[in-house]
């Protein structure tokens, strides 16, 4: 599941011309993408979770640091 979801979300980011070069990292820290996706999913999906806070909805989770997501300015 977490492979099709990984292949699933590398072939969507190159469909809409952002493709995702090189795996993610925070810092030094890689971050799983399978992670977030699950968080967000258990919460009710991105438009429940985010409400206008983007990814301040999604509680921290192991191998992500505190306050470490996505300031404003920098989402879709």
């Amino acid at each position: 599941e977490e492979e099709a979801f990984l292949v699933s979300l590398y072939k969507f980011m190159k469909e809409r011309h952002t493709p995702i070069e090189r795996i993610p990292h925070l810092g030094f820290k890689q971050i799983n993408l399978w992670k977030i996706y699950k968080a967000v999913e258990k919460l009710g999906a991105y438009e429940l979770v985010s409400g206008g806070r983007g990814s301040r909805g999604v509680p921290w989770t192991p191998g992500c640091p505190p306050g470490a997501g996505v300031s404003p300015g920098h989402q879709d």
